[in-house]
């Protein structure tokens, strides 16, 4: 067992900490990359070619900032509004908003971002003409390559994310308090700032860090919108840097210069994250006396709220489906008229898509990449997590487990990055360089979703069942295969779907690492959809091929969740009735054959009750438990 888990820290150091290291060397020895050139030299010179163009250099920090820092706050906005009139008020539409708001987390990004730019055209694009229909409109009512398009469509897009983050904080947020407020005289507003958001700060920070860094990793939106407004921003920067044009060589090293300064940033923010929610349980106001989540009456309100969901629900769902949708049954883009459904309209890119083999080969290479990819981080986490759960804590536990969860602060744009520098140095030795399985590898690196799932996970597992094991004769590898494993299953399936949807649905990573024979299916969607891909290029086979991508992830992923729960409720019918009840056939339940570990269970706890039964007072009690 300490084997087991010496090899999981190991794999886990070696998808966080190598790559990131390469990429610090990479910044101080260049220009190009660091081994295997007879150029490369130790020294600053990327920096100080990074200070010479002070004028980039602060208007990529001007403008990443305004890009992330307003998407951020315009998301966190969008999502609380959405997050309060679920759970905290009267709306009648309550359960349907929680549903449809998750509906842009399943659609993919690079799809969410094509649905955009195409109900945004200038001349076609449907929201477009729905705004032209209003008299204080001009004829382009919205610029798409605005970089306020840019900051809005961004916010859109990352809605979903705090919204669930949100919705546990106010379900657990006691409404008492808001109440007494209001009995003493307080306003609404009053209330607001004075109860409710100092309740709530700590946690809301928390959601605002994250979201931050989400937004500085995202490739998307920046790619498909801001090659003219955008060309600033951090991730598209360091994309076009080490994109080789007509002529140029890649500037590996003046990217790993850009890629350092901003992780220092988000070690930043994660720092921040970090101190908000060491103590937010100073905050907390659930308890075993008189919890209650009270409800707010919206009243005359709930008209403009009403009004407020449905405008979030057109802009999110159903406009960029039905603009996707449009695009794929048009030959070319036209604006939507009655007149152009009857006569414009085929259904041909559906058949096309479906015949394309590149189509198929694309999507068993996301399969292959996002599942591989989820193996590795459950496994390596769940191993790690219950070695660190079940030590003793220490300055070293403590790192490893600080370090363990630190994916979160590595943006995917410089996660892509470092992995990629990392292959082409190793490249040499172990030619993996734009292969399938450099991908596999590149999308294991969001293990801290895992591991903090299975070490949550784990301190809920009493330690007396290992304990019974270890007293049965089993050893620690044993002990955690057969009784530690089987109980954890469920959370470490739950997170192992969750990371295979987010590998489904990656773009950023494949947008560095990928190449034609390797590319996943996002990749490929992207290539049709880009104008600059030559003979690949076909909007409306792209815009259905978006469409059947966002039909199978929703098909695996609610598939995939089907199957553990039917798997859930097999296990669960298996086991023996309570006494008295029977089995569902009538006859009397039938215990399962006992095995060591069990029996030892049983009496492990039996002997401590008796120990505790014998104790005189509260003190000798923990005392006799404790020898126990």
């Amino acid at each position: 067992m300490t084997a087991a888990m010496i090899v999981a820290g190991v794999v886990i150091f070696l998808l966080l900490a190598v790559p990131l290291i390469v990429q610090v060397i990479t910044a101080f020895r260049g220009p190009f990359l660091p081994f295997g050139v007879a150029s490369a030299q130790w020294g600053v010179s990327n920096f100080v070619t990074l200070w010479e163009l002070r004028e980039d250099f602060w208007s990529v920090l001007g403008a990443t900032g305004a890009f992330v820092g307003g998407s951020t706050l315009l998301s966190l906005l969008m999502a609380f509004g959405l997050a309060w009139v679920t759970v905290r008020t009267d709306f009648p539409f309550r359960r349907v908003i929680g549903v449809l708001v998750i509906v842009p987390y399943i659609i993919p990004p690079i799809v969410k971002a094509q649905a955009y730019l195409l109900m945004v055209s200038p001349e076609t694009g449907v929201l477009n003409q729905l705004l032209r229909l209003l008299p204080w409109t001009g004829d382009v009512p919205i610029d798409p390559y605005a970089f306020g398009t840019l900051i809005l469509i961004q916010a859109l897009t990352n809605v979903t994310f705090p919204y669930l983050m949100i919705v546990p904080i106010l379900t657990n947020m006691d409404g008492s308090l808001e109440e007494s407020a209001r009995a003493s005289g307080a306003s609404w507003g009053e209330t607001l700032r004075r109860v409710t958001l100092p309740m709530l700060w700590p946690g809301l920070l928390g959601v605002a860090v994250l979201t931050f860094i989400l937004g500085l990793g995202s490739l998307e939106v920046p790619l498909l919108f801001g090659q003219e407004s955008g060309r600033s921003i951090f991730a598209l920067k360091l994309w076009t840097l080490i994109s080789s044009n007509a002529g140029e060589l890649p500037q590996y090293g003046l990217a790993a210069a850009w890629g350092l300064v901003f992780l220092v940033i988000t070690t930043i923010a994660f720092a921040v994250y970090l101190r908000a929610t060491r103590n937010a349980e100073r905050g907390a106001s659930v308890s075993g006396k008189g919890f209650r989540p009270t409800t707010m009456k919206l009243g005359a309100w709930r008209i403009p709220v009403a009004i407020g969901v449905a405008i979030f629900i057109l802009l999110t769902a159903v406009l960029p489906l039905f603009a996707l949708f449009w695009a794929a049954i048009t030959p070319y883009p036209i604006a939507f008229s009655f007149t152009a459904l009857v006569e414009q309209t085929q259904f041909g890119s559906f058949a096309a898509v479906l015949a394309d083999g590149e189509f198929w080969a694309s999507l068993g290479r996301t399969l292959v990449i996002a599942g591989g990819s989820a193996t590795i981080a459950c496994v390596a986490a769940t191993v790690l997590a219950y070695g660190i759960a079940r030590s003793t804590s220490t300055w070293w536990t403590r790192a490893v487990d600080l370090f363990t969860s630190s994916s979160v602060a590595i943006p995917a744009t410089i996660a892509g990055f470092a992995m990629f520098l990392l292959f082409m140095v190793i490249n040499p030795v172990i030619p993996i360089a734009g292969t399938v399985l450099a991908l596999v590898i590149a999308y294991s690196y969001r293990v801290s979703i895992a591991y903090r799932a299975s070490y949550s996970a784990t301190l809920q597992i009493r330690t007396e069942l290992e304990e019974a094991a270890l007293t049965s004769g089993a050893s620690r590898l044993a002990t955690f295969r057969r009784v530690i494993a089987p109980l954890l299953l469920p959370t470490v399936l739950a997170v192992w779907i969750q990371v295979f949807i987010l590998g489904t649905n990656e773009f950023t990573l494949p947008a560095f690492l990928a190449t034609p024979e390797s590319r996943p299916l996002s990749m490929y969607v992207y290539a049709m959809i880009n104008p600059r891909s030559a003979q690949l290029y076909a909007p409306d086979q792209g815009a259905a091929m978006a469409l059947v991508f966002t039909l199978l992830v929703f098909l695996i992923g609610y598939g995939l969740q089907w199957a553990v729960s039917l798997r859930a409720i097999g296990r669960a019918k298996r086991r023996p009735g309570l006494p008295g009840l029977g089995s569902r056939s009538g006859k009397p339940p039938v215990a399962p054959a006992p095995d060591t570990i069990s029996i030892a269970a049983q009496e492990h706890q039996e002997h401590r009750a008796r120990t505790k039964l014998r104790t005189p007072d509260a003190a000798g009690s923990e005392r006799s438990v404790s020898r126990s």
